[in-house]
């Protein structure tokens, strides 16, 4: 069987579009579709390939829109199929052109949403290759519907999509929660980089789902790599979220069999703040390790300090001032084999309290005074100076943060 513009004509004829000119072209067969929402897709257009886009990416531009039509053309695409909500007044021109090169135009139903205008088209397709019985054609455009999301998770990520209404719009198409949203990052905690979530990926997406499902959530779930991804609303009640949260750790545990955890970010006021959220969640992977905290489920509010910190310690100025500070010390325990510094570390831990810290390390009294004496010696200064201790304070609380 071969899928023809026609037949698409056919699938969209319920209102989600109509062929508005280049109808001399309905015999062009059809065996491919994308998504276009960039200005340059020259490098993509192919044989047989359907086009559906916004048309966002050349808003009210009228020469971008004949170029791509004639490139399309050129590559002997199947037809584009766009939006006019982006463009002031549609081009006459485009119109003309499309019917003088018998290339098919369709203009998409502005209120219909991308679900229901690519599913159809993508079932057709693989009916027309493989005939496929029902069930498994269900199957595909539930796994297509995962391909949408991971593609629109990735130009968020990514910043391609730069502005506020094109990310409310392509995110509504998708059936994605409403701004303001939270994200739920629940991460494989191995050694060693993993692809086990990535290689089942439809597995931990389905658990994510039926788990937000129990939890009446109405939210979207993405994996990449080691890390699977819930954008849920802002306005769940925090206590639910922390139960989905840990069920989602849980299962997660189940399926790969590995340690895992989950973390909730803060609110996004809207989905142009995802990679700053996404940055904020790679830095706690860092604060986790140097934490050496075992727990399953975390709000990102938590570590704010250790974010600062984290900052902090990126500085070359903050660098160069703890090698300043404590660089001779470190010296001198790889020399001696002594814990000088870890000695030191721990008495700023306690606030300068001296017996504390011999309890702490299980340190006899004069022990401890024997090694504060050879940190003075070593470093020529007092610990009872206030501002000497103070600089000292700062290097040590730091310096873990250093990658």
């Amino acid at each position: 069987m071969t899928l023809r513009v026609k037949d698409i004509e056919k699938i969209w004829s319920n209102g989600c579009a109509s062929l508005v000119a280049g109808k001399g072209g309905i015999e062009r067969i059809v065996e491919t579709y994308d998504m276009m929402e960039q200005p340059d897709v020259k490098q993509w257009l192919r044989k047989h390939l359907l086009l559906i886009t916004t048309g966002y990416a050349i808003r009210n531009d009228k020469e971008a829109l004949l170029n791509l039509i004639r490139m399309m053309d050129e590559a002997n695409a199947s037809a584009l199929a766009i939006k006019t909500r982006f463009f002031d007044d549609f081009p006459k021109e485009a119109l003309q052109l499309a019917d003088e090169l018998n290339f098919p135009l369709f203009l998409l139903n502005n209120n219909t949403g991308f679900i229901e205008v690519v599913f159809p088209v993508m079932l057709a397709i693989v009916e027309a290759k493989n005939h496929m019985q029902l069930d498994t054609r269900y199957q595909i455009t539930r796994n297509n519907k995962g391909e949408l999301d991971e593609k629109l998770f990735t130009d968020l990520l990514t910043e391609k999509i730069t502005q506020e209404e094109e990310a409310e719009y392509r995110t509504s198409s998708l059936q994605w929660p409403s701004a303001p949203v939270r994200l739920i990052l629940t991460h494989l905690d191995k050694e060693k980089p993993s692809v086990l979530l990535e290689m089942d990926s439809s597995r931990q997406i389905q658990t994510a789902n039926r788990i937000l499902a129990k939890y009446h959530i109405h939210g979207v779930s993405i994996c990449r790599k080691n890390s699977c991804f819930c954008i849920i609303p802002a306005g769940i009640p925090e206590q639910t979220a922390e139960k989905a949260a840990a069920e989602l750790a849980d299962k997660a545990l189940e399926i790969h069999n590995c340690r895992t955890f989950s973390i909730i970010s803060e609110p996004m006021k809207d989905y142009l703040d995802l990679p700053d959220t996404y940055t904020m969640l790679k830095e706690f992977f860092l604060i986790r390790q140097i934490k050496k905290s075992d727990r399953n489920v975390y709000f990102l509010r938590d570590f704010q300090f250790d974010r600062i910190m984290l900052h902090l310690a990126g500085q070359e100025e903050t660098r160069d001032f703890i090698r300043k500070k404590l660089g001779i010390l470190e010296q001198y325990d790889r020399t001696h084999e002594s814990h000088l510094l870890e000695t030191l570390e721990m008495l700023v831990q306690k606030n300068g309290s001296r017996k504390q810290a011999a309890e702490a390390l299980f340190l006899h009294r004069n022990t401890m005074a024997h090694r504060l004496n050879k940190i003075e010696e070593i470093l020529n200064l007092r610990l009872d100076d206030a501002e000497q201790f103070t600089q000292l304070h700062f290097a040590c609380s730091v310096r873990p943060y250093i990658q």
